[in-house]
């Protein structure tokens, strides 16, 4: 294997039938870069493997995409934290990280555990997450919240439940935000909103339950209004679909297909409640396998980094672009909360968008015997998310069919309008407008001391954790000339 020519193979000249993948020995390889622009990513999963990838001297990722959905296991590992839900059952919870776009995953471990737990929001070095019971013989549910700590060089991860804010009957868990407040502190805010009748008028009232990771106790504010009477009109249909953190004191519940409803000063007596519209587009949100409210999902998201938002939208002229062959452009926009108004910042269409043609051996079906290059439209499109870095990463999951189980992360630059790396990921049964979240919390955890990593398991690039027989293959993760060997998914 060593002797094996690292240079890349030149594509077909004429039509041919795509060549049929390697045997997992014969295709792992590593290759050299050629005409390849330096990648701002890291690890194996950038366009001609790891020479063009920046290289990682910390034992973590900066940041993952992390899949959202837990799986429900007792493996454990050096990032592995320990804790109690109310009625005293033991929670384990571990993270398996990997670099985007490769996809991460957690997993849980509590007796008696069948739903598989979600997380609800992360941010620094805070994961929220919730872990669900039902009892049907006793028609209830018990559901429990807890905060994940990377601390770093303080210590090991810790795991604390949340407790519920006093006078709540139900909490739900799209209504919970997480703020940082510097170090292991942090605040865990629950916005509750009821129509209500002052007078001869019905108005919206906004209620803020805030707690302090210090005094491990909950707060309630009513919070004063800043809305328009079109920004109240939009909160009618508000539906949330995610949370991010946009500034010391104020935290933002993202209605993807509308807008944010922003709640500032937050630790003041008196919070202020705002709404930031999305910008207006052409775009007819219609709905996706007839769940309106994931439907927006596919074409929009939301991220923020140090104060500035980012919102990516994609578009098409055609009546459907998440059909394989059509074309379809993103474009973002940014903005600070103290402007009035969004600015336009990149847009890319598909058309453009530059393939290194030694992706064919993964992905054969992209490649144009017209052209000689590899079109990243004939993939089908299911939804975009922005990185959570300063940079000008889009990543896509796509498929080469709506019908399978597999599925490609791809890092997309939207200044270059190049694709900077991809890896595969499982779908499964997962609906894929809810898979994923970007977390920052592995940096947190680089200057732990580290366990034994052999007694280990490893993490497969889909998500899966390896059999003995597939470690040594999966430690040289494919690049763009390895053919499409053929991963395990997770074994439950």
């Amino acid at each position: 294997r060593e002797s094996q020519s690292n240079s890349p193979r030149p594509c077909p000249s004429s039509p041919r039938r795509p060549r049929r993948p390697q045997p997992l020995e014969r295709s792992m390889a590593w290759i050299t870069t050629a005409s390849f622009n330096p990648s701002s990513l890291t690890g194996p999963y950038v366009a001609g493997g790891a020479a063009a990838a920046s290289p990682r001297s910390s034992a973590y990722p900066d940041w993952v995409l992390l899949r959202k959905t837990a799986r429900i296991s007792a493996f454990r590992n050096a990032t592995t934290a320990e804790g109690r839900t109310a009625e005293g059952r033991a929670v384990e919870a571990s993270f398996w990280l990997v670099d985007p776009p490769g996809v991460s995953y957690f997993s849980v471990h509590c007796p008696g555990l069948q739903e598989e737990p979600q997380v609800v929001c992360a941010e620094a070095a805070f994961v929220l997450f919730r872990v669900r019971f039902s009892f049907p013989s006793e028609r209830r549910i018990s559901t429990h919240h807890f905060v994940y700590t990377a601390r770093g060089a303080a210590g090991p991860p810790s795991l604390q439940l949340l407790p519920e804010p006093p006078g709540v009957e139900a909490v739900k868990s799209h209504q919970l935000g997480l703020l940082p407040r510097g170090g292991e502190r942090y605040a865990v805010a629950f916005l509750d909103r009821s129509w209500t009748a002052r007078g001869d008028a019905w108005q919206w009232q906004f209620d803020a339950y805030v707690f302090s990771s210090e005094t491990c106790s909950w707060s309630k504010k009513e919070a004063s209004l800043g809305l328009s009477e079109s920004d109240a009109a939009l909160l009618r249909p508000y539906a949330t679909s995610k949370q991010i953190v946009v500034g010391a004191s104020a935290l933002g519940w993202v209605d993807i297909s509308r807008g944010i409803t922003v709640l500032c000063d937050l630790f003041d007596e008196r919070p202020v409640v705002k709404y930031i519209p999305f910008p207006a587009t052409g775009v007819c949100i219609a709905p996706y396998y007839r769940l309106t409210r994931h439907s927006a999902q596919c074409f929009h998201d939301v991220a923020c980094y140090d104060g500035l938002i980012k919102f990516v939208e994609i578009g098409s002229n055609e009546p459907d672009c998440m059909i394989k062959g059509k074309g379809w452009r993103a474009t973002t926009w940014i903005r600070n909360i103290s402007w009035r108004s969004w600015r336009k910042h990149t847009r890319v269409d598909v058309a453009n968008i530059s393939v290194d043609p030694r992706y064919s051996a993964l992905l054969p079906e992209l490649w144009n015997h017209e052209t000689h290059k590899l079109e990243l439209k004939k993939l089908v499109f299911l939804l975009p998310t922005l990185s959570v870095r300063n940079d000008d990463l889009l990543y896509i999951m796509a498929k080469v069919g709506g019908e399978h189980d597999k599925a490609w992360v791809i890092a997309v630059g939207m200044k270059s309008a190049v694709v900077e790396g991809l890896a595969p990921v499982s779908t499964g049964r997962y609906c894929p407008s809810t898979m994923f979240s970007p977390c920052a919390f592995p940096s947190y955890l680089n200057n732990m001391t580290q366990g034994n990593k052999s007694e280990e398991p490893l993490v497969g690039c889909d998500g899966g954790i390896l059999e003995e027989e597939e470690i040594q293959a999966e430690h040289r993760i494919r690049g763009p000339d390895m053919g499409n060997p053929v991963v395990k998914y997770f074994k439950r």
